[in-house]
């Protein structure tokens, strides 16, 4: 049986466009019963913005240094998530649902 998406892991889908490293950011218990998922971009160009937070990307399975770019945020079909890369640990999802916060103005 195939597992599934589970929110703060980084998977490559179709975003626009491109193919990118992107993070699950839709809570756990609903990715089960909608086809559509919430994800934050991971990109290697950095800005230093209070949305962006940093990656450890030798532990989440990404070549280059990288950022979560919460100004990035996108509803994507479950299916556009073409392979998974790996996961972020509990504290960089916190900084990851700090940095959102900041982005909406929340």
């Amino acid at each position: 049986m195939e597992r599934g998406v589970i929110r703060g892991e980084i998977w490559i889908a179709e975003v626009g466009r491109k193919k990118r490293p992107v993070l699950v950011v839709t809570r756990s218990e609903v990715l089960d019963v909608r086809s559509l998922v919430t994800v934050a971009e991971v990109t290697t160009s950095t800005r230093g913005l209070a949305t962006e937070v940093g990656l450890d990307h030798h532990n989440v399975g990404l070549d280059r240094p990288s950022v979560i770019n919460c100004d990035g945020l996108h509803t994507v079909a479950q299916s556009s998530l073409t392979s998974r890369v790996g996961e972020i640990d509990a504290v960089t999802m916190r900084g990851v649902c700090s940095a959102i916060g900041y982005a909406l103005g929340c």
